[in-house]
């Protein structure tokens, strides 16, 4: 396969990324130069742990080419050479435009973009042009209205695409169809850099309060800077920024022939922390910090130091940047997950760091950024998904902020540079205005992308002190959010042709579908129909990820057009999947006994009586030690098959005597009457089951044995038995006419990926060598899921997997034809409101 990283790139990757190189180079005055052996040893240890079964010689020789070509006359000029090598063998020119080579373009974004901005590598691109190939130079740009959406999108974009004509001209007539994009997450770390160096203190000041908290989220967000940089805190974080700003405010105004030649520049780091620099008012405004900086700005002053260096060189300079470099991306590493980290307990970390939060308090920019460059948007319908709150005053402040961003950029227009609107005072009249908009035909043609909000409620972990029942508090959280949701809808019924759908977001370790059952049946009963579930996309064995997928069809009672997203689980190849984990995994006995009755309800459907009767003894050994007591698995079947009932009422149930139901509750309104007539009528129907159900979710005896820890054998099955499971998840998926929403980045980031090349999705396409026999076939969109932690979008993941296509030889027709249907299910299956065209 070509499309991996060289071990040039890795360690150019570790030059300009590591905190290791920055030590040394943050030690040093700035006009000592660094000697070839400490930079050896410094790059050494970053790389090494990263390709730790690479032998040594492997290493020594990719290190000789690069100490040769950062090799200057007047010195070892470390950072051009690194950002010219990247920019060799990731970037070409294309009809005057760069891009990325399409056989390399999954390398460019696992191994080079999850550490290090991609910015600077095209400003080499551009400074040093291959083969003479023509390329168009960054010259000082014309002054752009900033309401030119197209405009904007390609000056503030940091993402290169390949190009493929015909893939081009498919996007251009068909648009993209994004089915899952969280819109806190979306924006591209480059710009939250920029606006951290403009304002360090207000940019960092959630991450200090985060940092500070004696919390879960504070611990993991302290274990993630550390291991990015051992000597990061907040009070370091801003003396870096206050240095990288005076870094950049000397670069600039070197590149941009502003600093007289008896200028004096700073002598070491520790004046660039402490200086107060007066060469601001010398700069161009668009160069410089604020409002008005863009990435293209950035871009182009790097591109004009480069040059610089070819007809004067300056070590000092030559620090400088590499100083900068690397601080921007020690930076960048708490914004974008890294290629070594693995599974959505490492991705949380990444938005826990709250560095976001201050650029994503308005809306306009992403939906600047998802049109594209062109005047007609590039995203055809987009789902962006929010995450509602417990009362109703402030969905409506979140909703207004994101519908006030869309309407804003709805009413931009190429021709009309004074259009920005501004936002109307209440929601009411942002939804009035809004359905102005569509009369006049704004979306018509994609001039401008629709929109449409899916509301995700987030899974919580269980306070281990829960009571009276299991993951009691998160339920309690979910039904006041549910309700305060649909009372926002109630007071504003024209916000319903916006909010179009419910879903449920973060680490599925965290909370199983059945605690969401009723909050959805809520909102199903009051018109949110359109549902989704992240499910299967990580977990501790593979049965628990199918089992997860398993319960969220059947007690979340999905059917045609409802959605899982990712279900990695159902479409990793299990031999694949056992080889990379551990021998044995650690897990809750509770956990697995459900993982096990899921595991032999399947198997017993498959007709793999062998393995099923295995999975029973087991089973029926496993359920008699946590409830005490012999239990058969039919029993076990039966009362698990009822835990998306609402345990508010079933606890009352189980207090009340038996020939009462329900004596003096009064339910607040129809929809929770209908939740206790539910539980009531199941009480008397099935009363031994509710009673082993109850059992099981409250009683602490059971509970503290089910926490227990247990090891389980990756192998645990054979993995043509795991096939076999899968298939017949498959079966069930493409029964109910459920789909599923694939997103290749975040899916190679958090499983057992090492490369796009392994991803399930081919399989799912029927790509002959990935396809199983007695596969199902299934219906499945694609997505970008968190497009600015995985520095990516849409498009990107659209060339990803058509890459793979053409490395395993397929023509350009043929990868287009098993890819396209994947973004036409997201056209015809959308959760848009038809009315909205």
């Amino acid at each position: 396969m070509t499309n991996t990283s060289s071990t040039l790139a890795l360690l150019c990757t570790s030059l300009l990324s590591s905190h290791k190189v920055f030590e040394l180079l943050q030690a040093q005055p700035l006009h000592t130069p660094i000697r070839a052996e400490a930079m050896r040893e410094a790059v050494y240890h970053a790389y090494q742990p990263w390709a730790a079964r690479v032998p040594d010689h492997v290493f020594e020789r990719a290190w000789q080419k690069l100490a040769t070509q950062t090799a200057n006359r007047d010195g070892t000029y470390w950072s051009p050479g690194a950002l010219q090598a990247l920019a060799d063998e990731f970037l070409t020119p294309r009809h005057g435009q760069l891009h990325v080579k399409l056989e390399k373009f999954g390398a460019w974004q696992q191994s080079v973009l999850s550490r290090l901005s991609g910015v600077p590598v095209q400003a080499a691109a551009h400074a040093w042009p291959q083969n003479c190939v023509y390329l168009s130079r960054l010259t000082s740009p014309d002054r752009l209205c900033v309401s030119d959406t197209n405009n904007w999108s390609r000056r503030n974009s940091p993402i290169l695409y390949p190009y493929d004509p015909l893939v081009e001209d498919y996007l251009e007539r068909e648009g993209l169809h994004e089915t899952h994009l969280h819109l806190n997450g979306s924006t591209h770390a480059e710009q939250c850099w920029l606006r951290a160096l403009h304002q360090p203190e207000r940019e960092t000041t959630d991450f200090a309060t985060k940092w500070h908290e004696n919390s879960q989220s504070g611990a993991k967000l302290r274990e993630l800077s550390r291991t990015i940089n051992p000597a990061l805190s907040p009070a370091e974080l801003r003396r870096q920024l206050y240095a990288a700003r005076a870094l950049r405010t000397w670069l600039v105004a070197a590149a941009t022939n502003k600093l007289a030649d008896d200028t004096s520049l700073p002598v070491n780091f520790t004046e660039l922390q402490e200086a107060s620099l007066d060469v601001h008012d010398t700069l161009e405004p668009d160069l410089y910090l604020g409002e008005a900086c863009c990435i293209e700005g950035e871009r182009r002053w790097l591109y004009q130091l480069l040059h610089r260096f070819d007809c004067q060189t300056s070590l000092i300079l030559e620090r400088m940047l590499h100083l900068y470099l690397l601080l921007q991306n020690l930076y960048y590493r708490l914004l974008v997950q890294s290629e070594e980290q693995y599974g959505l307990e490492q991705f949380q970390k990444l938005t826990w760091t709250e560095l976001r939060v201050p650029v994503e308090k308005d809306y306009l920019n992403r939906f600047r950024l998802m049109h594209g460059e062109t005047w007609r948007s590039r995203t055809d319908c987009l789902e962006g998904r929010f995450a509602p709150k417990d009362l109703p005053n402030k969905n409506v402040t979140l909703v207004r902020s994101i519908l006030g961003g869309y309407l804003r950029y709805l009413n931009e227009s190429a021709h009309d540079k004074n259009c920005s609107a501004l936002e109307a005072d209440s929601l009411s009249e942002l939804l009035q205005d809004l359905d102005d908009q569509l009369h006049k035909g704004t979306l018509k043609n994609r001039s401008r992308m629709r929109l449409a909000l899916v509301a995700h409620f987030i899974k919580q972990p269980e306070n281990p002190s829960d009571s009276p029942y299991h993951f009691y508090t998160l339920r309690q959280s979910l039904e006041r959010q549910a309700h305060a949701l649909i009372a926002t809808l109630e007071n504003y019924p024209n916000l319903r042709r916006w909010i179009r759908g419910i879903d449920a977001a973060a680490n599925e370790l965290h909370a199983p579908p059945e605690v969401f059952a009723s909050c959805y049946r809520l909102c199903r009963r009051a018109g949110l129909t359109r549902r989704s579930f992240h499910a299967g996309e990580d977990f501790p064995h593979i049965l628990s990820g199918i089992r997860t997928m398993l319960d969220v069809l059947e007690i979340l009672e999905l059917c045609e057009g409802d959605r899982i997203g990712h279900g990695t689980a159902m479409g990793i190849n299990p031999a694949l999947w056992i080889a990379r984990m551990p021998g044995a995994i650690t897990m809750p006995k509770g956990d697995w006994l459900l993982d096990l009755l899921a595991t032999w309800r399947l198997l017993r459907r498959a007709g793999i009586t062998d393995d099923a009767y295995r999975v029973e003894c087991d089973l029926a050994e496993l359920a008699s030690e946590l409830f005490d007591r012999d239990i058969t698995c039919t029993a076990l079947e039966r009362a698990m098959r009822f835990r998306g009932l609402n345990l508010f009422y079933l606890q009352q149930a189980q207090c009340t005597p038996k020939q009462d139901w329900f004596p003096g509750i009064s339910p607040l309104n129809d929809l929770q009457r209908t939740e206790a007539e539910q539980v009531a009528w199941t009480m008397r129907s099935h009363r031994i089951d509710l009673d082993l159900l109850w059992e099981w979710l409250s009683d602490e005896n059971v509970r503290n044995r089910s926490r227990a820890l247990t090891d389980i054998s990756a192998n645990y099955l054979t993995d043509q038995a795991c096939l076999r499971i899968q298939q017949e998840l498959m079966h069930e998926v493409a029964r109910r006419r459920v789909l599923i929403e694939t997103l290749p980045s975040s899916n190679v980031r958090i499983s057992q990926y090492q490369n796009f090349g392994e991803h399930h999705s081919l399989r799912w396409m029927g790509v002959p060598g990935f396809k199983q026999d007695g596969d199902a076939a299934i219906m499945v969109t694609l997505g970008s899921d968190d497009p600015g932690i995985f520095a990516g979008d849409l498009r990107g993941e659209f060339y990803q997997l058509y890459a793979v296509l053409r490395e395993h030889g397929y023509n350009d027709r043929d990868a287009l034809g098993f890819l396209a249907p994947l973004n036409e299910r997201g056209r015809e299956y959308r959760f848009h409101d038809s009315s909205i065209e």
